[in-house]
C-alpha cells in the first residue's frame, strides 16, 4: 500500500475539477494495401491503455466498430499467474512537483506530518493474466491475442474532507517493447546461400511486423491523460476517510492474413514471434493537475511465438502451435514507481502503431 500527504485547496493550490468522460473501446483495423498483391495490414487488437509520465501529459480508443490495435476489454480466463500484496505501503508528499518526486522515490514523511495534508494508503493490489495465447482462425486471417490482463487495488484517502474530495484514483500504463512478427514463404521454398547469409538483402521470404514507431509510449485513450482510461478512474468522496476500489483490463493481440500475394508471388504464413512488455501503475492525483503519485506497479509481458503448418486447401484448418516460451505472464509487482516513470502524454500506442515489411 502507498500513502501520500497532499495539501488541500486553500493551503497552497486552487482545486479545479476534471470531468471524467466514459471511455469507449477503441477499434481500428488497418485496411489492406494493394500493389500487385494484397497485403492486409496487421491489426493490433491489444488492449493497451493509458501510460502516464510524471511531468508531461496526454492519451486512446474508438467506437467499437472494428477490433482495436491495442486491446479489447473482455473477461479474463482463469489466470495462471497471480501477484497479490497484502501489506500496506504509505507515501507522504505535498502537491509540489519537487515533493511528488521525493515521494515517488520513497522519501516519505510520517503520516500526519503535514498540516492539512491528505494521506493515501493502498492495499490489496493484485495483477493477473492467463498464460496461454488465444488463437482464432478463419478463412482469411490468423488472430493471436493474450488472455485479459487485470490489475486492481484499494486506496484509502485520509485528511480534511474538502481536500480528500479533490483527488481521484486510477491506473496508468506504459508500453516498453512492442513487436508482433508474421513470417511468410512460398510453397517448397529453400533459401539460397546468399539468402541464408544476408536474408534482409537477398532473402525472398516476406515478414510483416506490427510495432510502434516510438517506444516507450503511453498506453491508453488519447486525450485522457494521464490515465489508461477513464473507466479506471474513481473520485474520492468528501469524507474522512474515503476508500475506493479500482481495476483495469488489457487484451493485447494482432491479426494478419494467411496468404500474401498471388500467382508466382504467393506466400503463406509459417510462423509468428515477437513480444510486448508493459508496466501498469495504481496511482492517485489531484483533479486539477496531471502529476500522478504512483502507489503500486506491476510488470507483465506477452510472447507471440508460434509455428504454423499451413493448410492450403482450408487455411482455417491450419495447425498453429504455440512455442515453449509463448503466452503472457506477470513478471513482478511492487510499491511506488518501481524505478521507472510512466508517460503522461499523447501520443498513445495506437497513435504510433505501424506496419513494416522486410525479408527474412
Amino acid at each position: 500500500m502507498s500513502q501520500a500527504h497532499i495539501h488541500g485547496p486553500g493551503e497552497g493550490e486552487p482545486a479545479a475539477r476534471q470531468d471524467a468522460a466514459d471511455r469507449r473501446e477503441q477499434t481500428q483495423q488497418p485496411g489492406p494495401t494493394a500493389s500487385g498483391q494484397t497485403i492486409a495490414a496487421l491489426q493490433r487488437s491489444a488492449g493497451n491503455k493509458a501510460v502516464a509520465g510524471l511531468f508531461g501529459a496526454t492519451s486512446r480508443r474508438s467506437d467499437g466498430s472494428t477490433p482495436a490495435r491495442w486491446g479489447r476489454e473482455t473477461p479474463s480466463a482463469a489466470p495462471s499467474t497471480l501477484f497479490g500484496r497484502r501489506d500496506v505501503q504509505r507515501y507522504t508528499t505535498t502537491d509540489s512537483v519537487l515533493a511528488n518526486v521525493a515521494s515517488l522515490v520513497g522519501a516519505g514523511a510520517q503520516a500526519g506530518a503535514l498540516t492539512g495534508a491528505v494521506t493515501f494508503e493502498s492495499s490489496a493490489f493484485t495483477a493477473t493474466v492467463g498464460k496461454a495465447l488465444q488463437i482464432t482462425k478463419d478463412a482469411s486471417d490468423l488472430t493471436i491475442d493474450a488472455q485479459t490482463y487485470t490489475a486492481g487495488g484499494t486506496v484509502k484517502a485520509s485528511g480534511p474532507k474538502a481536500s480528500v474530495g479533490n483527488y481521484e484514483v486510477g491506473f496508468l500504463q506504459t508500453v516498453y517493447e512492442s513487436s508482433r512478427n508474421f513470417y511468410y514463404e512460398p510453397t517448397g521454398h529453400t533459401p539460397g546461400l546468399l539468402a541464408t547469409i544476408a536474408p534482409s538483402i537477398f532473402g525472398e521470404r516476406k515478414k510483416q511486423s506490427d510495432t510502434c514507431s516510438a517506444l516507450p509510449v503511453r498506453d491508453g485513450d488519447a486525450g485522457k491523460r494521464p490515465w489508461y482510461g477513464m473507466e479506471t478512474v474513481v473520485p474520492f468522496d468528501k469524507t474522512d476517510p474515503s476508500t475506493k476500489n479500482t481495476t483495469m483490463q488489457d487484451t493485447p493481440g494482432s491479426h494478419n492474413p494467411w496468404v500474401l500475394g498471388a500467382g508466382a508471388d504467393k506466400q503463406h504464413l509459417v510462423k509468428t514471434d515477437g513480444r510486448d512488455r508493459f508496466r501498469s501503475w495504481l496511482a492517485v492525483k489531484e483533479k486539477s493537475t496531471q502529476n500522478a503519485i504512483m502507489l503500486n506497479y506491476a510488470d507483465w509481458l506477452v510472447d507471440y511465438g508460434t509455428t504454423i503448418t499451413f493448410n492450403a486447401a482450408s487455411p482455417a484448418a491450419s495447425v498453429v502451435t504455440p512455442t515453449a516460451t509463448s503466452g503472457a505472464k506477470v513478471t513482478g509487482t511492487g510499491d511506488g514507481t518501481g524505478g521507472q516513470w510512466p508517460l503522461h502524454g499523447d501520443p498513445v500506442a495506437n497513435d504510433v502503431a505501424t506496419m513494416t515489411n522486410a525479408n527474412w
